[in-house]
């Protein structure tokens, strides 16, 4: 009984529907249930070979539209599904049942109480999709590998009905459209009118007159020899340099102009409509690339929301709103961590010359007539960097050869134009000073105090090691700050590892001096040793106090020897009477009590009192040529 029902009940329906408007006299109306694609129709494209789709739908959700390049469903395809999860988004497909390639959130897009108009345009592999009565898509992609669709077929989910409309006449618009030619020029070359269309207003008419022939792929110049003047300007908002992958980042207004020809019009023809909005995507643009670019990315693209300015006379003006630029920036760390660097973008077409594209500055914009300057400034909104300050930027134009020339004009295609922007920065390093300055003259200072200690001091080994340490740490933690290669290495990091090198010597230079000072000796060292540390020498290095105990005791030894008698058992006694008498007549504050020598000169044995003023002379001499080389290195360096 239902079965007998059913059809009377879609016939009512339809009637209903057809009765209220919402589906015009002389359309297809199809009812799909379920997930399957039954019938196929065939694609009519336009010369430049668009194709655009016009349809309503009524379903809860889950409408699906495929397109392929046979009246079969096999992959690869494109697959369309409006209202999908639950009628919460629109996306993409390349095979059938594959994961989405693209998608974008469109909640509660479609009804089941009412149909809703949307259009498809499929153009060289970029397909587009959008709202009954809006020029802008909503949802944009486009394949890198397009593919020669030729059909298409409408589906629904497993357990949902949709309904559609196809076929017939939205408002003056068939469901699929080609380019009309009955379009009028004035004497100018613009387009003023066009006949035989109904449009939603007169912006929308002017878009489809001014798109109606329109090829982005072709250069806007009348004459294949002459350039189209493209004028560049930048406008920072934030910008951050990075030393372990030598990159320089910056966020800014990215601005271009240029006039195309083909996109003029009469404004009193059209309502007087100044300015149209079209997606980045829909005109031509100058194929820009950053020369010095860090990432893999060929061609600058401002994404699919960026929305280019048209003005009656063809001028055509790109803002979006923010762009990032990642380049290389060849960094100088000589100076770390108080550098300067400089930082450059090159900007330029990758497959035009100076004969295809004219590359120039913005603030020459008024070539351009009828262009607007773009109201935004960049100094309000830009954001400092904690880290780097701004000095100066500039912008200049330089012509890049790809062969030998003298002049620049006489190379004729060879010349890429190239529009340069540069930024000197200077590191702010209040932080870096506390960190790496205090700690190297701190390190510098007990180095110096190892050479001041007594020579026998175990002090000095212990105070060594531990500048050893310190460096090594601070080595360490400077590698991992800074890129592992370079042209130059920072004066710091140079500093610090000398200095390594020099407290390594001072470490052996105090083994030495604590071995000369605890062993015992019988011999003191060579004669013209001792006459130079005991003369003019001596006295400069400050040993005047050692100096005097060993001469007062090779004096007394010297005396000695001359009173001893013939016996040798009296000369034995005397001599040793002699030196007894000799060591309790020393004052005390010369020998044990000057502070100097306290603790430090234990024995009267004039040899060992020789190396005793042998080692203090090694360190008074250590400590007069480090100083100086410190004070050389620190005078370079800081």
């Amino acid at each position: 009984m239902l079965q007998w029902f059913y059809p009377w009940f879609i016939l009512l329906n339809f009637l209903v529907e057809l009765g209220s408007g919402q589906i015009p006299p002389g359309c297809d109306v199809t009812t799909t249930t379920g997930y399957r694609y039954s019938q196929f129709h065939h694609l009519h494209s336009s010369p430049d070979g668009t194709m655009e789709l016009r349809f309503r739908v009524m379903a809860k959700s889950d409408a699906h539209i495929v397109l392929t390049t046979s009246p079969l469903v096999l992959n690869p395809l494109y697959e369309i599904v409006i209202g999908a999860s639950g009628n919460n988004y629109t996306d993409l497909r390349r095979t059938m049942t594959g994961r989405s390639v693209s998608a974008v959130k469109t909640p509660s897009l479609l009804s089941d109480s009412e149909f809703r108009g949307f259009w498809v345009v499929a153009r060289q592999g970029e397909i587009e999709v959008g709202r009954e009565g809006e020029t802008l898509p909503y949802f944009h992609w486009k394949d890198a590998d397009p593919l020669p669709v030729h059909y298409y077929s409408l589906s629904s989910w497993t357990s949902t009905v949709a309904k559609w409309i196809q076929n017939c006449d939205f408002g003056g618009k068939t469901s699929w459209l080609t380019p009309s030619d009955n379009s009028s020029t004035e004497d100018n070359g613009a387009i003023t009118s066009q006949t035989g269309e109904s449009y939603y207003n007169a912006e929308e008419k002017l878009k489809a007159n001014l798109l109606a022939t329109y090829n982005k792929d072709i250069r806007p110049s009348s004459y294949h020899r002459t350039p189209v003047s493209v004028f560049l300007g930048l406008g920072l908002f934030h910008f951050d340099l990075s030393e372990l992958t030598s990159s320089f980042e910056i966020h800014a207004a990215f601005r271009m102009a240029w006039r195309d020809e083909r996109l003029q019009w009469n404004a009193s023809s059209y309502e007087n409509v100044t300015v149209l909005h079209f997606p980045s995507h829909a005109i031509w643009q100058p194929d820009l690339k950053l020369y010095n670019s860090v990432s893999a990315a060929d061609i600058i693209h401002f994404g699919e929301a960026t929305i280019i300015m048209v003005y009656p006379d063809g001028g055509i003006l790109l803002a979006p709103s923010t762009t990032s630029f990642s380049s290389q920036c060849h960094l100088d760390l000589r100076m770390w961590p108080w550098d300067t660097q400089r930082c450059t973008l090159m900007i330029g077409s990758w497959t035009q010359s100076g004969w295809g594209i004219d590359l120039k500055l913005y603030e020459n914009y008024d070539e351009i007539g009828g262009i607007t300057e773009y109201a935004l400034n960049t100094k309000d909104l830009f954001t400092t960097n904690l880290q780097w300050e701004l000095l100066s930027s500039n912008a200049s134009m330089k012509f890049n050869t790809l062969s030998e020339c003298p002049e620049p004009s006489s190379c004729s295609d060879d010349v890429y134009p190239v529009a340069h922007f540069t930024f000197i920065i200077r590191r702010k390093s209040p932080l870096y000073t506390a960190t790496v300055t205090v700690p190297a003259i701190m390190i510098t200072v007990l180095t110096l105090i190892t050479f001041v200690l007594p020579p026998n001091s175990l002090e000095k080994v212990l105070i060594g090691l531990a500048n050893l340490l310190i460096l090594t740490v601070f080595l360490i933690y400077f590698s991992s700050l800074l890129p592992p290669m370079g042209d130059h290495m920072p004066l710091i990091v140079s500093f610090l590892s000398k200095t390594l090198v020099m407290v390594a010597l001072s470490l052996v230079l105090a083994v030495v001096t604590i071995t000369m000072t605890k062993t015992p000796r019988m011999y003191g060292p060579p004669y013209w040793i001792r006459n130079i540390l005991t003369g003019i020498t001596g006295k400069i290095l400050g040993l005047n106090q050692i100096i005097a105990m060993v001469n007062r005791v090779n004096n007394s030894e010297r005396t000695s020897r001359q009173q001893q008698s013939t016996d040798d058992y009296t000369l034995h006694v005397d001599a040793v009477d002699h030196d007894v008498n000799l060591v309790s007549s020393t004052p005390t504050n010369q020998r044990i009590q000057t502070p100097l020598f306290r603790g430090v000169v234990e024995t009267t044995n004039p040899a060992e009192l020789e190396w005793l003023l042998l080692a203090y002379g090694l360190d008074r001499l250590a400590f007069i040529i480090y100083f100086f080389i410190f004070m050389i290195m620190m005078a370079v360096c800081f």
